[in-house]
């Protein structure tokens, strides 16, 4: 038979007529996810039925799927379905006492023109090493994001893990709210705060959402889409820029690092890891994120987890401003024991082609910038080189960072500040110059012209690598890390805000990257 133009678009029309006329009834969803202890029931889940020609008879509801046992339908089903009055069926999942794991099977219905996917997650047991990872998690949410490990446990590093962001913060990416909602919780039970933050001259800003419910009838401490017990999980930012928090009974987890680690300093300092989102297909889902937060200290990131929508990332590395640009000394100036300010002859210091600050270190001095700055966050990069010079060309290699230097502070070797020591062996410890004092671990140095506290941890690489130092001043809080890790943390300084310098002292050494963030 012939099927000229005109029949064919008749035969498709009739085909998709009858798809139409098929398909009665739709659903107010297409997955649902569950989530339990092995051997128990989870919370239920609702499906809502909708009619779409009037009153409409209920056909046989089927689970099917290799854990199809695990579902089933606990409320009662109605017979028929009408226009006006849709119906609700509720499901559980209950693994069997044996099953860990991510479970899948599928709800058909007579008139329903898809299954609805059924997954559910079942973990070991509560707390500790029976919680599920982050990864098993993000996989039972229905996304393919790679969070960078398969274990429970990572660690607290700030590097990057799989495919999170870079730190950032966060701006409102359309018109209308932002949604902050909480997807996953893996964590000791107790009331939990969150909300998101802006900044201001003082710190983080909090406002509060809501709470996340304590253990009731389920598990709301160890389960997929915990209850929120008061407050809400929308807001709106307006134009500002903003980051995200959690509270526990013990302290508060931000999405910046510099806030952990100034207030919460035993504690983890790269409490969130922020991750965009991948559907089961690889496609992005635009302007969403998950936000995952760690409470205590063994890197699982699974203790609270969020889904935030209808926001775009505002990177952290834009904040930073460039100290040395990789040309010349401006903004900076030298000063030699011997020779005075800006007198130089010899370049001790120089900028080379590639940008690097070339220090020679062959005499006593160092170069400092012309501006103060009052509450910042610096980093450094920083080689040694081959020379060393006499009389110290068999002592360790040394320099270091002094800071908070006051305006009023004449050139001499070595101006009033708090020192980041930059020295084989000793990088991070504090020396306190010219009668300047802090707290270490509650106990204050006495005044005097020099005065080491030792850093608590050693994170230097080897000679002939380059090494990341940050320092951070903040309202007399002062802290030293040296590759990420923090290793000297002091509070109460008499020295707040002031000029920084780099110093040259009878050893070789490269610098590159400094910059500096205004808190």
């Amino acid at each position: 038979m012939r099927i000229t133009y005109t029949t064919f678009s008749f035969m498709l029309l009739m085909i998709l007529c009858n798809a139409i006329f098929a398909q009665k009834i739709s659903a107010s969803k297409s997955n649902a996810i569950f989530s339990a202890i092995k051997g128990k029931a989870s919370k239920p889940d609702t499906i809502q039925l909708f009619s779409l020609q009037g009153s409409v008879a209920m056909g046989d509801f089927k689970i099917a799927g290799d854990q199809a046992d695990f579902f089933r339908i606990i409320s009662p089903i109605p017979k028929r379905l009408s226009n006006d009055k849709p119906a609700r069926i509720a499901l559980v999942f209950t693994p069997s006492d044996t099953f860990i794991g991510i479970a899948h099977a599928s709800l058909t219905l007579k008139g329903l023109d898809h299954p609805i996917n059924l997954t559910g997650l079942s973990s070991k047991g509560l707390e500790g090493r029976n919680e599920a990872p982050l990864s098993v998690i993000v996989d039972a949410l229905g996304y393919t994001t790679n969070v960078g490990w398969k274990n429970l446990d990572n660690h607290l590093k700030p590097e990057i893990q799989g495919e999170e962001l870079a730190p950032a913060l966060f701006k409102k990416a359309t018109q209308g709210k932002v949604e902050m909602t909480p997807v996953a919780r893996y964590s000791p039970d107790f009331l939990l705060n969150f909300g998101f933050y802006t900044a201001s001259g003082n710190g983080p800003v909090q406002h509060q959402l809501g709470i996340l419910a304590t253990a009731g009838e389920f598990p709301e401490h160890q389960t997929l889409f915990p209850a929120v017990a008061t407050g809400g999980t929308s807001f709106d930012p307006g134009d500002a820029a903003f980051g995200f928090y959690a509270i526990s009974p013990g302290h508060t987890v931000y999405s910046e690092d510099i806030w952990n680690i100034l207030f919460y300093p035993t504690h983890a300092t790269h409490a969130m890891r922020i991750y965009p989102i991948h559907s089961k297909s690889g496609a992005v889902l635009e302007n969403s994120y998950l936000i995952c937060m760690e409470e205590a200290a063994n890197g699982d990131y699974n203790d609270y987890v969020f889904i935030v929508h209808n926001v775009t990332p505002v990177f952290q590395e834009g904040e930073f401003a460039t100290l040395l640009n990789g040309k010349n000394l401006d903004g900076w100036y030298t000063w030699l024991q011997t020779k005075g300010k800006n007198n130089d002859p010899e370049n001790i210091f120089s900028v080379e082609s590639s940008g690097i600050l070339h220090d020679q270190g062959k005499e006593v001095g160092y170069i400092m910038t012309e501006q103060s700055f009052e509450n910042f966050h610096l980093v450094v990069e920083f080689k040694w080189g081959e020379k060393r010079y006499p009389p110290r060309e068999s002592s360790k290699r040394d320099s270091g960072i002094c800071y908070n230097i006051p305006l009023s502070e004449p050139d001499h070797i070595w101006p009033q500040s708090i020192e980041c020591q930059i020295q084989e062996g000793d990088v991070g410890d504090f020396w306190l110059l010219g009668n300047s004092t802090i707290q270490v671990d509650g106990q204050q140095n006495h005044p005097s012209a020099y005065t080491q506290i030792v850093k608590r941890d050693d994170a230097e690489k080897k000679y002939g690598e380059w090494n990341t130092v940050e320092v951070v001043s903040f309202h007399g809080k002062c802290v030293h890390i040296v590759n990420g890790v923090v290793v000297n943390y002091g509070e109460n300084a008499s020295l707040i805000g002031g000029r920084i310098l780099l110093q040259s002292e009878y050893a070789e050494i490269y610098y590159r990257n400094v910059k500096l963030r205004e808190l």
